[in-house]
């Protein structure tokens, strides 16, 4: 759903320049990672899950060969798709996972992939060239070989990311995000061997300000864990899926109600939070909307979901027209005028299928009759609006890559401090969506003492203050106003007008009807 930094974005954008020559690298795969990982030959056997089938099936469907999401267990698709890449190859047969095989689907995919100019899907998640050579020196502080100390992104690199992250018990991608060099700096610099205890978090990619980790590990002497997840359909599969449990999440609020009922979420010790009177009643109010006791969520961001754009790029696609419509972006004819300089809308089904719901006359999602406007509408923009990654969203509106499009209120004020004012965001005129981000704890979480701790420690003013001037986005604490940057608390794309939240509804509770018609009508529009 959303990427979120304003500070930490802003030292590690993306350059295309970052990954020049993999060669520098080589091809030496698997040395120097830390002894606790040792790389070895012993080929993994159908029916165990491992982090290297997981690795495997992850660069197979890189390569195309694998069409399935990967679970870390050999499945029938995996070893076929192993079949396939060996005869193709000209390599030995084999069903079974090794170093071995690893190694020569990586040297494929850089060879044939052209990953040493950066001609890959997810670039734009990489940090820039200090930053990876930063990642390098502290990967190999933590005992990774990462290759040479030249800001390339090269194989060795990819495999002592890998290996860091597998440590971690973290979402394995191999690539040097924002998110990485947060942890690697913080497995490096903070308490690391030394905590009494350890927290995992799962939240939204960037939504956090880096430093609130490191004071709470250092204060409390508890190590933090921190994951990401790419929208609340992710989320609620790596609860559902096993692997090691997450302490603390943050859902869409609208997302709470489903989670509890399926047994996801365990109710919140409320009695052990210190700094609960700090919530503002009336955010509470509204999040009871959809977690109707309040007994398994707090909230912790509120946003508004409706359109951003440039003004520049959008003047001369359609000179002196007015753009806070949905229809810019929902209406066919419109979104064929912006089509050159780029129309889109974020990568989140139960936000922008609403929202088209209401472009197509629905105002109010009644299920039924919501779906099929939001099917009529989103079938008619078929090439001619672009779906774009959560976690790309914020740098392809500040590049201007996209002139228009659907999206997060912090999101666009994120775009706006990129471009240095180029961005403008506007709850619609004819209508966009409320929602809330809260704070919850799995029902198998581990670590429920710490996970406690966590959240009372954001209920701090001073520490909510200082996620909210990193991300753009309003929080719920009474006290925090006096803590945070005036440019971010009097920016009107972060706390709206009274006449703008009176155009946003909440977004909606989804029945699992509903999540399965949303999910057959995206499966239409984002192919």
């Amino acid at each position: 759903m959303k990427i979120r930094t304003i500070a930490l974005l802003a030292t590690l954008c993306c350059s295309s320049g970052l990954i020049a020559t993999a060669q520098a690298q080589g091809f030496v795969f698997g040395t120097g990672q830390a002894p606790a990982k040792p790389e070895t030959t012993t080929p993994v056997q159908a029916g165990s899950r491992s982090a290297k089938i997981e690795t495997a099936q992850r660069l197979l469907t890189r390569l195309g060969l694998l069409r399935e999401a990967p679970s870390g267990t050999l499945t029938p698709a995996t070893q076929e798709a192993i079949r396939a890449f060996t005869s193709q190859n000209g390599l030995p047969a084999t069903n079974q996972v090794t170093d071995g095989l690893l190694n020569a689907i990586r040297r494929v995919i850089w060879t044939t992939q052209h990953w040493s100019g950066g001609n890959y899907k997810g670039r734009e998640k990489l940090v820039d060239a200090a930053g990876l050579r930063e990642a390098q020196i502290l990967l190999g502080k933590l005992g990774y070989a990462a290759g040479p100390l030249d800001g390339t992104f090269g194989p060795q690199t990819q495999v002592a990311t890998e290996a860091f992250q597998e440590s971690q018990a973290v979402t394995v991608d191999g690539l040097i995000t924002a998110t990485v060099l947060m942890n690697l700096r913080r497995a490096v610099n903070g308490i690391g061997a030394s905590a009494k205890s350890t927290v995992r978090l799962l939240n939204w990619p960037d939504y956090i300000e880096p430093s609130v980790l490191q004071d709470f590990e250092k204060e409390h002497g508890i190590r933090v864990i921190y994951d990401i997840f790419a929208g609340n359909d992710d989320l609620q599969s790596k609860l559902s899926t096993g692997g090691t449990p997450y302490d603390v999440v943050f859902p869409t609020a609208n997302a709470v109600p489903a989670m509890a009922a399926k047994g996801l979420l365990a109710k919140l010790d409320k009695a052990s939070l210190k700094n609960l009177g700090n919530i503002d009643p009336r955010v509470d109010a509204t999040l009871r909307a959809w977690d109707k006791d309040g007994a398994y969520s707090l909230p912790y961001m509120w946003y508004t979901v409706g359109i951003a754009w440039n003004p520049k790029l959008t003047a001369k696609a359609w000179p002196g027209h007015a753009m806070d419509s949905l229809a810019n972006v929902f209406d066919p004819e419109s979104a064929r005028r912006f089509q050159s300089c780029g129309a889109g809308v974020v990568d989140s089904a139960s936000d922008v299928v609403p929202l088209a719901a209401m472009a197509g006359g629905v105002a109010k999602w009644d299920g039924k009759n919501s779906s099929a406007a939001a099917g009529r509408v989103l079938d008619r923009l078929s090439g001619l609006v672009k779906v774009i990654p959560t976690d790309q969203f914020i740098d392809l509106l500040a590049s201007g890559k996209v002139c228009v499009a659907i999206g997060f209120s912090g999101d666009a004020v994120q775009a706006q401090a990129k471009s240095r004012g180029n961005v403008e965001y506007r709850v619609p005129a004819d209508g966009g969506l409320l929602a809330i981000d809260a704070m919850a704890v799995p029902a198998n979480a581990k670590n429920k003492r710490e996970a406690h701790l966590f959240i009372d420690y954001i209920l701090r003013p001073q520490v909510i203050a200082k996620i909210s001037n990193t991300v753009g986005y309003a929080n719920a604490n009474l006290k925090a106003g006096e803590f945070m940057a005036e440019a971010v608390k009097s920016n009107p794309a972060v706390v709206p007008t009274p006449a703008a939240l009176s155009r946003s509804s909440p977004i909606p509770i989804l029945s699992e009807q509903d999540q399965q018609d949303i999910a057959r009508i995206w499966s239409r529009f984002a192919k």
